[in-house]
């Protein structure tokens, strides 16, 4: 009865626990900071239908020749009227459309910083998540030790009953068992602490993760043309581009359409007036601001590369960084534990028929677990630089 309720308690657990992929999904939908990005993308939409709409019409209604000395009085001299004006700004050449280009091209470079966004905080969940499967792998080993020295102050104390161990060796024991619970507690705090983090970036309270933390060598591969980063530059230069078309274009001016009604005193008619105000760009300012326009994405465009490099570099950093790590843990897992295991076995045998003290399968066990230790240290190296590799979209190569 006792085996089914642990078994229905487990069962529970591994139900209720989050894979790492499920909290990203989770964190996608509630992180605050996407959201904001998210606002930003349907801003710029609405900035695409105002770029293409004129500017608004001016009406101005007004009395002019008004005299002083009888300012009420409007049939004095014929120029005497009371007006009504109309002036409306006509957009000239391609202006418009380009402005929708470049009110488009805001939209996706914020639809792309919104994915860059993703990515870092996909990297962080990650890089969190591992940290405390991690750490409770860690914790874990430790309650499994303490069990391990419990056992071996038993046999002390049974040996002192017989006078075949010394006070000293039952001390040395409650000192592994104190220093164990010391790590312990830190750890929990650790892993209490990260819990909170990732509740903090998620907008989700988190209390269990499963997820499978056996590791094998890396060998990545980045599509970095089609990193957000990349094509967010990329962008910016075709928008930069775009400034310098717009900047041209504004080298013809639009025009000023000017229309107005005179209403006069009965004596005499009322005519209309109609001007078009045209704009002269005789200091070549536009043609200056094209060429700044046209300077900067040059200087974007010749970044990119250089970018591109940078972003393949440390993906190959992180592979290495992740690949040794890995090296290691093999080594320490599958060549110096079994050899301190096997000592420990041979020490609790002799132990057995007294021929060695207890103190030295406490130091060994002691050995033990600070390898143990080492080695779970390897792993969280490796999934931190394997977590880190996630913002750069890098995926694992399975087929070399």
């Amino acid at each position: 009865m006792k085996k089914l309720a642990i078994l229905l308690s487990f069962t529970a657990s591994l139900a209720l626990a989050n894979s790492v992929d499920e909290i990203v999904k989770s964190a996608y939908l509630n992180n605050q900071d996407l959201k904001s990005l998210q606002k930003a993308i349907d801003t710029a939409s609405y900035n695409i239908s105002l770029s293409k709409k004129w500017k608004d019409p001016v009406l101005t209604f007004g009395v002019n020749d008004i005299h002083f000395d009888e300012p009420l009085k409007r049939d004095k001299e014929p120029m005497q009227a009371q007006y009504v004006g109309f002036s409306q700004i006509i957009p000239v050449g391609k202006k418009l459309d380009i402005q929708e280009d470049i009110a488009k091209k805001d939209k996706s470079i914020a639809s792309l910083l919104l994915e860059d966004k993703k990515l870092k905080l996909k990297s962080k969940i990650y890089e969190a998540s591992y940290s405390i499967l991690m750490l409770e792998q860690k914790l874990k080993l430790l309650n499994s030790y303490e069990r391990n020295i419990k056992k071996l102050k038993k046999l002390s104390n049974d040996l002192y009953k017989f006078g075949k161990s010394n006070q000293n060796e039952i001390l040395n024991a409650d000192i592994s068992l104190v220093n164990l619970q010391i790590q312990k507690q830190n750890l929990q705090n650790m892993i209490d602490n990260s819990y909170l983090k990732l509740e903090q970036i998620t907008y989700k309270k988190i209390d269990n993760i499963s997820n499978s933390v056996d590791i094998n060598k890396l060998v990545l591969h980045m599509d970095v043309n089609s990193h957000p980063k990349i094509k967010i530059q990329e962008l910016k230069s075709k928008k930069f581009l775009d400034v310098a078309r717009l900047e041209k274009e504004n080298e013809r001016s639009d025009i000023k359409l000017n229309v107005a009604y005179f209403n006069r005193d009965s004596k005499y008619e009322d005519y209309a007036n109609i001007s078009v105000n045209i704009p002269l760009s005789i200091y070549k300012t536009q043609k200056v601001k094209a060429l700044r326009a046209r300077s900067k994405a040059n200087e974007v465009s010749s970044k990119i590369q250089d970018l591109k490099q940078s972003l393949q570099t440390q993906v190959k950093v992180l592979q290495n960084n992740a690949n040794v790590a890995y090296e290691n843990y093999t080594l320490i897992q599958k060549r110096v534990i079994p050899l301190k295991r096997k000592i420990q076995k041979n020490i609790e045998n002799y132990n057995s028929f007294s021929q060695i003290k207890p103190q030295m399968a406490i130091r060994n066990l002691n050995e033990l677990i600070s390898y143990e230790l080492k080695a779970i240290d390897e792993k969280i190296k490796y999934f931190s630089n394997y977590s880190q590799t996630k913002y750069y979209n890098a995926r694992q190569k399975w087929w070399i």
